[in-house]
């Protein structure tokens, strides 16, 4: 019964049935699980019509409250226990308004570091307790106002996320007259290219020294104009990548996840902004002589055009 587990009184009373029944009807007395054992009756009610049936079966006995809410009233009883419930709970309202933690979200790291130095200026130290967000924001905007343009700050549970837009350079970006050329071999997959003329085509193979993007433009009356070039070409580059180590007492799953690691790190050490590794075959694995290999095939999607 499920009043049981939130909470029922238990009743014991001696007499005649018919008599007990009678007078819970007269007194709209609402009954569960009734029982009758050694000429006594046994019998739940709901906690609210205690004083009904005290008014109604003056000689009914109170034996307990059943489920949660007689286990909050033993509880409610004992003194120690209540102090422990109040400590808990000033505890938990302290703690649940502090923030222990600050972090800061966003593309620059300088600003970034700008924002971390000028919390510490402004007194932020953390652990903070009741701070008005709205007023932070303000603070750091006022501060950093030559370096973003845009600032929120968002609670979640115990720390703080600010997130940040910086300010872009208003300087112009100087433009140069260099060619794009290829600096490895490669299949063309696209071109990210704002000026410039694209004398090579997408799925082209090229080789290294490969003129990508021109800076000269034939018009229609076959006069060359010169031009401003700026962008970047991605390609597929194909590339072998050979890691040995020292044959160790390691399980060989280990031994070859560390190996392929550190396969994945070498590989990865020219990257640049947007560059990505698409497929990863291993060729070998292998040991010999007190040492393991492994020889790993990458296809990488790369700016060729940068060194």
């Amino acid at each position: 019964m499920i009043n049981k587990h939130i909470g029922l009184d238990y009743w014991k009373v001696n007499m005649e049935v018919t008599t007990f029944l009678n007078q819970c009807k007269q007194f709209e007395i609402e009954l569960y699980d009734i029982n009758i054992k050694h000429n006594s009756i046994y019998f739940y009610t709901h906690i609210w019509q205690r004083k009904k049936i005290i008014r109604a079966i003056s000689n009914a006995k109170f034996i307990c409250t059943t489920g949660m809410l007689g286990y909050l009233f033993k509880d409610f009883k004992r003194p120690c226990r209540l102090l422990c419930i109040c400590i808990s709970i000033l505890i938990w309202l302290i703690l649940s308004s502090m923030v222990f933690d600050i972090e800061v979200f966003g593309e620059d790291k300088e600003v970034k570091k700008s924002i971390e130095l000028a919390l510490k200026e402004l007194g932020y130290q953390l652990p903070l307790y009741k701070n008005d967000t709205n007023l932070m924001k303000q603070q750091l905007k006022k501060k950093l106002d030559n370096k973003i343009t845009w600032l929120e700050i968002e609670k979640q549970g115990s720390k703080y996320k600010i997130t940040y837009t910086p300010k872009e350079d208003v300087k112009k970006q100087s433009l140069y007259h260099n060619e794009l050329i290829a600096k490895k071999d490669a299949l063309i997959q696209r071109f990210d290219v704002q000026h410039g003329n694209k004398i090579r085509s997408v799925n082209e193979f090229v080789h290294k020294g490969d003129v990508l993007v021109s800076n000269v433009l034939e018009d229609s009356f076959q006069k060359n104009h010169e031009l401003f070039v700026k962008g970047r070409v991605f390609g597929y580059v194909w590339k072998d990548i050979t890691i040995t180590m020292k044959d160790s007492k390691l399980p060989n799953s280990i031994k070859f996840y560390e190996l392929l690691m550190s396969a994945r790190n070498e590989i990865s050490k020219d990257f640049h902004k947007d560059d990505c590794i698409k497929e990863e075959n291993i060729l070998q694995f292998s040991k010999d002589m007190g040492k393991i290999k492994m020889i790993v095939h990458y296809k990488l999607l790369q700016d060729i055009t940068s060194n």
